[in-house]
């Protein structure tokens, strides 16, 4: 995450709707990839400094839980980011004070936005299953059915045909860890839940089409191995004894597919946390796709840093892997689909301008 400033010279952070010291109304520009101080013109119409126009994206207007801007020409009433739900939690329960529901849609937003700022920053070309049924990509946050106080009806988190699930639960924090417990997980974050089914997203739309996908075997192995055979023996019998050489997670020694996924988390996460290390003096480069060799051996060092603080002031590890040489490898694969994706679609764009 880059660092951000209001035009009184404040620092503002990407959750923000006002400046804390001038009390300027904020906003997320996706084009720009930045948040910006804004003022109103009346008739719902805002602008920058910068001369920009915009509107307020329709979830802040009725829920308060975007902080993102609809430029003034664009027909949506809802943000990029908003604009890939299709389900929502229920905001109608009835209850004292907002629904336990309003506050675990809201969690889930902040790590939905967080997710597609790194990947406009990388220049990804994410469509909304709104408009491209084929290929799009569309939000699922549901909960699960419940009926005399028993569940009748449980929501997977998951990925499927183009449709990303995540359980609203998840955004509790006590069910999260409730959760990780029983799964014997070293780390589970609602973020993280996002990464991971993003890059199932990734792999079954746009990855599997590249030229470099012809290589996916020679690093994760047998794709078409039987899935549900493969995650019933993980939770039947659990990871191999050696799982921690070859695997950033237990999970991911489950399935090719899931290894894809655990590894393309761990890339986002190191890269934004990178990113955040240098725009704060703590890493001397950026983080780079092209040479991760360098970002790599950055990423250990500050983890290292990370956990120590985390343990100084009694918490557990803020990253608690372990890097090793294969999955080091498996990581530089990330990279490479990567880069060969964002080039595709850099030469798309230069030959439609020259059509």
């Amino acid at each position: 995450m880059k660092r951000f400033y209001c035009d009184c010279g404040a620092e503002i952070f990407f959750e923000n709707q006002h400046c804390g010291k001038c009390g300027r109304t904020l906003g997320f520009d996706s084009h720009s990839n930045k948040i910006i101080p804004i003022e109103y013109r009346g008739h719902e119409y805002y602008v920058s400094k910068a001369g920009g126009s915009y509107r307020l994206c329709g979830n802040w207007i009725d829920f308060n839980t975007c902080n993102w801007l609809v430029p003034r020409e664009k027909p949506h009433r809802l943000c990029f980011a908003c604009r890939f739900n299709r389900t929502i939690p229920d905001q109608t329960k009835s209850g004292i004070g907002p629904p336990k529901n309003f506050f675990r849609w809201y969690r889930l937003e902040e790590a939905k936005r967080r997710l597609f700022y790194t990947l406009l920053g990388m220049k990804f070309r994410l469509i909304s299953g709104w408009d491209d049924k084929e290929n799009g990509l569309l939000f699922d946050f549901m909960e699960d059915q419940e009926s005399e106080g028993q569940i009748v009806n449980s929501v997977t988190t998951g990925y499927l045909a183009g449709i990303i699930t995540i359980n609203s639960k998840e955004a509790d924090d006590v069910e999260r860890v409730q959760a990780r417990s029983v799964l014997n997980e070293r780390q589970r974050t609602i973020v993280g839940h996002f990464r991971h089914e993003l890059g199932h997203y990734c792999w079954d739309k746009i990855f599997c089409h590249l030229p470099v996908a012809a290589f996916f075997e020679n690093v994760f192995g047998e794709a078409n191995l039987n899935y549900q055979d493969s995650i019933d023996q993980y939770y039947k019998k659990g990871p191999p004894k050696n799982w921690h050489d070859g695997f950033i997670s237990a999970y991911a020694s489950s399935h090719p597919s899931e290894d894809w996924a655990e590894t393309w988390n761990h890339f986002l996460l190191i890269y934004d946390c990178l990113e955040t290390a240098y725009e704060f003096g703590l890493t001397s480069a950026y983080p780079s796709i092209t040479d991760l060799s360098r970002s790599v051996l950055m990423w250990r060092e500050l983890a290292v840093t990370l956990n120590q603080l985390n343990r100084s002031i009694g918490l557990n590890d803020a990253y608690p892997f372990i890097i090793t040489r294969r999955v080091e490898e498996k990581l530089r694969y990330v990279a490479a689909v990567i880069n060969e994706y964002i080039n595709s679609v850099a030469a798309v764009a230069a030959r439609s301008k020259t059509v």
